[in-house]
């Protein structure tokens, strides 16, 4: 019995370690290692963010490819800001509505403020010069979004997307992130 409950308790010991290894962290706090910028934009690493102040719209997006997923991110935007997270992504999106799902980080006054599915679901998130944290969970076309904690959209695609890259975008204003981490649901 006692070489039962030994194995049993190694088991659930090797099982909650693997659960917990599941993460990858994205970015490392001192450089862009792991990501390539697709524009002409100042990004950098400063202060253990991804910072980006100015210049043309594009993303900063991950080497590696992801199909269904759990994102966690946080970010912090300046007022009047607008800039996105972007999952099952290409390098360059001509439609967020149909090419790759956006998270948009955007003032109320925008069509898809901050928290909304741009082009699928609108939901307004409101401004905040706090650093807020966002957890997007993309599985099978269902794509969930939590906002701060609260979740505020929950979509189901009728046409799911391929595997694609996580991307950071730069429109306008300062945006910064940080403790970025991805959970690949799919199969190998």
């Amino acid at each position: 019995m006692k070489n039962v409950v030994r194995i049993l308790t190694v088991a659930a010991a090797l099982i909650s370690t693997v659960a917990a290894a599941e993460w990858e962290e994205l970015f490392n706090g001192r450089d862009l290692d792991g990501w390539s910028p697709q524009s002409k934009v100042d990004w950098e690493a400063k202060d253990g963010a991804i910072v980006a102040t100015r210049g043309n719209l594009g993303l900063l997006t991950t080497r590696g490819t992801y199909r269904d997923c759990e994102l966690e991110v946080e970010f912090r935007a300046a007022a009047g800001t607008n800039s996105g997270v972007f999952l099952a992504t290409p390098k360059e999106v001509t439609d967020p509505a149909t090419e790759c799902y956006e998270v948009n980080i955007a003032p109320s006054g925008n069509p898809f403020p901050t928290g909304s599915l741009v082009g699928r679901l609108r939901h307004d998130g409101g401004e905040s010069p706090d650093w807020r944290k966002l957890r997007v969970k993309v599985e099978s076309g269902r794509v969930e979004v939590w906002l701060d904690g609260e979740k505020v959209v929950d979509y189901k695609d009728r046409k799911p997307l391929e595997a694609g890259h996580i991307g950071l975008q730069f429109n306008q204003g300062r945006v910064e992130f940080r403790n970025i981490r991805v959970r690949k649901l799919d199969l190998p």
